[in-house]
């Protein structure tokens, strides 16, 4: 069975993009959305696996709605986002005791526009998401980042370990 994605992102081209790359390598079915508004709506319609979320859109922005599925009550929390944002190096981390985004963060991998570790933690610690790829991105960066995450977010979940076998 596929694994179901979820694109949210306010440029039509880059969801019709993500689309297409992500369905040819024949895990993924991909459903689109240009609006957070839109992508929460099909959030509850559709159940994905996993949820990519530009950070910044027009009207309500992909952070806000992060945060409402990440909610202790949310019956989605434990569904995985991967926050794809627009600010190039920018990375969102915690200064002063508040969560803002940075400018020249050195928290970026050298291998492609990734966040590391620190700024996923900074991330996953302010609206409890999994990972972060700034834009632009290559294609084979991002499948690598979502590949992870699933891979991560399956353990912590136990979602990988095989069925028990029934008694004989």
């Amino acid at each position: 069975m596929a694994i179901k994605i979820l694109v949210i992102d306010d440029e039509p081209d880059l969801c019709e993009m993500l689309k297409v790359n992500l369905e040819k390598t024949g895990e993924y079915t991909v459903v689109t959305s240009n609006t957070a508004q839109g992508g929460e709506a099909l959030v509850s319609q559709h159940r994905p696996d996993l949820i990519l979320l530009d950070n910044v859109m027009p009207g309500r922005n992909g952070s806000d709605l992060a945060l409402r599925l990440k909610k202790k009550d949310s019956e989605f929390r434990k569904t995985p986002i991967i926050i794809v944002s627009g600010k190039g190096e920018m990375v969102y981390q915690k200064k002063n005791g508040e969560f803002k985004w940075l400018p020249n963060s050195p928290i970026v991998k050298t291998r492609g526009q990734l966040a590391d570790v620190k700024g996923a933690e900074a991330l996953a610690q302010a609206y409890g998401v999994d990972d972060y790829v700034a834009k632009p991105f290559k294609m084979e960066i991002l499948l690598e980042v979502v590949q992870e995450v699933l891979k991560r977010t399956r353990k912590v979940t136990g979602e990988d370990k095989p069925p028990e076998e029934a008694p004989i």
